[in-house]
């Protein structure tokens, strides 16, 4: 991740002195997030696929590279599994409300309606578990590299397909991702084993539409 982040500021000094556009742009996306299982040491996280809405608003100081910030939202079941213990999906089995904030640096080639780019962005996941007697909330921090193509109908209207890898490390069975409270009450520990943290990786991939807001460079 840190050579992306590094390739995309030594591009975006290159052509810093390019003549263009000043842009931006608010795009409202719909896309779908999957989740690998999580190996943890004794048993295996689980969240489902889910519909992931979100909001981005991305500046262009130059028309090949810009700053987007994004704000997404989703609501997966999640739940543990012990092949040996029935019990700890049940106990551990909830919806969770899933919200995540990055912000970073897209690089696109100057092309004139189709703009294939690349990025990386930072930043912060916020769970709490819904549905359950008993509350709890994780924050953790987050990166994503995300890579697609935008479409331009007009200087106004376009689309933008995006595919996203995203990580949240170090993120333990004990928490609010699997409806279990930072103390662990209610926690299966008898069956578990040991609270161990592992890193869940997403991928989404989402079609969005874009408003883009334009002003020529003097």
């Amino acid at each position: 991740m840190r050579n992306l982040f590094v390739l995309l500021f030594l591009l975006s000094i290159l052509q810093q002195n390019a003549s263009g556009q000043k842009s931006f742009e608010i795009i409202a996306s719909l896309g779908r997030t999957y989740t690998p299982s999580i190996a943890y040491q004794n048993c295996t996280g689980h969240i489902d696929p889910s519909f992931t809405p979100s909001i981005s608003f991305l500046y262009h100081p130059h028309p090949s590279w810009g700053f987007e910030i994004a704000y997404s939202g989703s609501k997966p079941n999640s739940w543990l599994n012990d092949p040996n213990n029935n019990s700890v999906s049940t106990y551990t089995y909830s919806t969770i409300n899933m919200q995540r904030l990055l912000a970073g640096i897209n690089y696109s080639p100057r092309l004139k309606a189709i703009h294939p780019f690349i990025g990386c962005l930072i930043g912060f996941t916020h769970t709490v578990t819904t549905q359950t007697p008993m509350t709890a909330s994780k924050t953790g921090f987050s990166w994503a590299c995300q890579g697609g193509v935008a479409y331009y109908f007009s200087s106004v209207i376009g689309l933008r397909l995006d595919a996203a890898f995203i990580s949240t490390p170090n993120i333990s069975n004990n928490s609010a991702y699997f409806n279990v409270d930072k103390n662990g009450a209610g926690f299966p520990s008898f069956a578990v084993g040991d609270p161990s943290e592992a890193n869940i990786v997403q991928w989404n991939i989402s079609l969005g539409m874009i408003v883009r807001f334009m002003k020529t460079k003097k």
